[in-house]
């Protein structure tokens, strides 16, 4: 009996560590490094077209890619140059706001964590859905849903119109197809 209780114990130990289902940080959700890419397909209003996106250069921990777009990751998050795009600590719920003008201002809250993405560029798990919010037109509001996996970067966005707290059909949809990110030095 003492040796199959050892044995037993012996299993118990052998197991593997169970899967963390803890979100990453806002840096893994947004990988940044000189030379990384990723091409969408982005459909609006019945149009399709191929939209590519590459990080062009770092200067000082801040990136830029070749839209002319920045980014930087701080002690708080990923942010571009006037919102944060991700914060930490990355949990369902998690909200904050941005003012882009004295007319607007943008707030943002961390709707899902540990989803699956099925993409053109393949299923990713582990994402983080990030809704966003801003002033539209009178009486409505833009929402964008943002989908970021860890060590991808965005994979899709699908944005709406909400009146009264109706949303209406999707107007802009951004699916990832390919990507490539260099290897972490």
């Amino acid at each position: 009996m003492f040796l199959f209780a050892v044995g037993l114990a012996a299993c118990a130990a052998a197991r593997p560590p169970p899967v963390s289902t803890a979100a990453p940080r806002a840096s893994a959700l947004f990988p940044l490094a000189v030379g990384n890419r990723w091409t969408y397909r982005v459909q609006f209003l019945g149009a399709s077209q191929v939209l590519s996106v590459a990080i062009v250069s770092e200067n000082d921990g801040r990136f830029s890619d070749n839209r002319g777009d920045h980014y930087l990751v701080d002690p708080a998050g990923v942010r571009d140059d006037h919102r944060y795009l991700v914060r930490d600590p990355v949990e369902p719920g998690q909200s904050w706001r941005s003012v882009i003008s004295l007319e607007a201002t943008e707030s943002y809250r961390v709707a899902g964590t540990a989803e699956s993405a099925d993409v053109p560029a393949g299923r990713f798990a582990g994402c983080v859905r990030v809704e966003g919010r801003s002033p539209s037109r009178p009486g409505a509001v833009q929402l964008a849903e943002q989908t970021y996996c860890p060590g991808v970067g965005l994979v899709r966005v699908v944005t709406y119109e909400e009146r009264g707290g109706e949303r209406g059909p999707p107007q802009w949809r951004e699916e990832l197809m390919a990507y490539r990110l260099v290897p972490a030095k």
